[in-house]
C-alpha cells in the first residue's frame, strides 16, 4: 500500500505547483510516518540526513565549478572566444555555424550549466549568425542544441548530482563524458556540413564581425584555454582531485579576469551572488533527493521493484533503456537537476542488485535528461535563449523550438552509439 502511494504522491504534489525539492522533503517525511508512525521518527531521520549529506566534501565542487563559469561568462570571454573563431573558421563555408558550436564546446569546459551557454551564446552568436544570412529558427535552433555541452563535457554539474547520488567517482564520470561530449560536436559539424550549404553567404565575414559588437582585444583566450588545460588535464592526469581541479580552475578565472582587467569588483561580486544562488537551489534539491532515497529504502521501495523485475525477467539492457525513457518524459516537464533526483535515487539500489555499470548507465542518464533541454513545454536552454535575443530579430519561442529538432534527433543518435557500444567511454 505504502509502496504504491510513493509515485502518485510525489506526481501530485509537483503537479500542484510545489517545488520539486519541497515535494520530496514531504513525500520523504510522510513514508518515513506511515512507515514507522512514529513523528519523532521522521523529525529525527530528516535531521540526520541533512547533517550527514551538509558534511559530503564533494558537495564543495559544486559551488567552485559554477564560480569559475560565471567569472569567464561575466568577464566578456564568451564574446572573445566566439569571435576568435569566427575570424579563424568563418572565411571557410559554414564556418560560423561551426563557430558556434566548438565555442560551446570550448566554453562546456569551464561550466558545468548548459542555460548559461545558450543564454550567452544567444546574445553573441544569434546576431551574427542571422547578419551573415542563417534563417533565425536554423541559427537559435543550432545555439540551443549546442548549449546542451555545458552539461555533457566535464566540468558537468549533473555529472556531479549524480556521483553523489549514487557514491560514484565523480573524477571517472567526468573522464566517461569526455567521448560522448566529442561525438555530440562530431555529429553536429558533420550535420552542418552536409545540410547547411544552403544557408551558407558569400557575405564579407569582416563585415559581419565589425557589424557586430566585436571585442577590441582577445587577451583573455590564453587563460581561459589554460584554466581548461589545468582542470581537466589535473584530473585526467590524477595530478589533482576533482575538488582541487575546482578549487584551482575557480581561482585561475578569477586571476585571469584580474591581470587582464577584464573583470571588475562589481562583476566579481555578482558571479560570486550568482554562484550561490546556483549551488543553494542545486544543494537543497540534493538534500531533499538524499532523504527521500532513505524514505523510499526503508518502506522497501527499490526492493519491491527489483523483485517485480526478477519476476519479469527482463534484460538488465532492456530496463537501463526503460529508465533512460522515463527520465526523457520527464524532462518534457521538469528540469535536469529535478528529473535526476527524482529518479536516480529509486533505480540506483536496483540497477546494482542487475550488476548495470553505473557510470555508463549515468552518462546514458545525463544524456535522457539532457534532451528535455530542448523540448517542450519547458526546454529550459530555450527559453534562456529567447530570453536573451535582441528583441529586434523578432524569434518566437515556437521557431526556436522547431528549430532545435534536428539536434534533438543527433541527441537520440550518440545516446544509441553509447547504449550499443559502452566500450566508447574511455573510464
Amino acid at each position: 500500500m505504502v509502496v504504491a502511494i510513493t509515485v502518485p504522491l510525489l506526481v501530485i504534489l509537483i503537479g500542484l505547483g510545489f517545488p520539486v525539492a519541497v515535494a520530496l522533503f514531504l513525500v520523504g517525511w510522510f513514508l518515513v510516518l506511515l512507515a514507522t508512525g512514529d513523528y519523532g521518527q521522521a523529525n529525527r531521520l530528516l535531521a540526520f540526513t541533512i547533517d550527514q549529506s551538509l558534511r559530503n566534501y564533494f558537495l564543495s565542487v559544486i559551488p567552485l565549478f559554477v564560480l569559475m563559469g560565471e567569472v569567464f561568462a561575466r568577464s566578456g570571454l564568451v564574446d572573445d572566444l566566439f569571435h576568435a573563431l569566427v575570424r579563424g573558421l568563418g572565411r571557410f563555408r559554414s564556418g560560423i555555424p561551426l563557430s558556434v558550436i566548438f565555442g560551446n564546446a570550448i566554453f562546456a569546459a569551464t561550466t558545468g550549466v548548459s542555460v548559461v551557454s545558450a543564454s550567452l551564446f544567444g546574445r553573441v552568436a544569434a546576431p551574427v549568425m542571422i547578419r551573415s544570412g542563417t534563417p533565425p529558427e536554423a541559427a537559435t535552433g543550432l545555439i540551443a542544441g549546442s548549449s546542451i555541452l555545458g552539461m555533457l563535457i566535464p566540468p558537468s554539474i549533473l555529472m556531479i548530482v549524480y556521483g553523489l547520488l549514487t557514491d560514484q567517482p565523480i573524477g571517472r564520470l567526468f573522464i566517461a563524458g569526455l567521448v560522448p561530449g566529442i561525438l555530440v560536436v562530431a555529429v553536429y559539424s558533420v550535420y552542418i556540413l552536409l545540410f547547411w550549404k544552403r544557408y551558407s553567404t558569400t557575405t564579407s565575414i569582416g563585415e559581419v564581425v565589425s557589424s557586430s559588437k566585436n571585442p577590441k582585444k582577445l587577451s583573455g583566450i590564453p587563460g581561459l584555454i589554460l584554466s581548461i588545460v589545468l582542470v581537466l588535464g589535473g584530473i585526467y592526469t590524477g595530478f589533482f582531485t576533482v575538488v582541487e581541479a575546482a578549487a584551482v580552475g575557480a581561482a585561475f578565472a578569477i586571476l585571469t579576469g584580474i591581470v587582464t582587467g577584464r573583470i571588475s569588483f562589481v562583476n566579481l561580486v555578482e558571479s560570486l551572488v550568482g554562484s550561490l544562488v546556483t549551488t543553494a537551489s542545486i544543494g537543497v534539491i540534493f538534500l531533499a533527493a538524499s532523504f527521500y532515497a532513505k524514505a523510499i529504502a526503508l518502506i522497501g521501495l527499490p526492493s519491491a521493484i527489483q523483485s517485480w523485475l526478477g519476476e519479469l525477467n527482463l534484460d538488465p539492457r532492456l530496463v537501463v533503456l526503460l529508465i533512460c525513457m522515463v527520465i526523457f518524459l520527464l524532462g518534457f516537464a521538469l528540469d535536469t537537476v529535478s528529473t535526476l533526483t527524482i529518479v536516480i535515487p529509486v533505480v540506483y539500489p536496483v540497477l546494482t542488485g542487475l550488476g548495470v555499470d553505473l557510470i555508463w548507465f549515468g552518462i546514458l542518464a545525463i544524456l535522457s535528461a539532457e534532451m528535455g533541454l530542448i523540448t517542450p513545454p519547458v526546454g529550459l536552454s530555450v527559453y534562456a535563449l529567447k530570453a536573451a535575443l535582441p528583441k529586434e530579430l523578432g524569434v518566437s519561442l515556437e521557431a526556436v523550438f522547431k528549430g532545435a529538432v534536428p539536434f534533438l534527433l543527433l541527441l537520440m543518435l550518440v545516446f544509441l552509439v553509447v547504449f550499443a557500444f559502452p566500450g566508447v567511454l574511455r573510464y
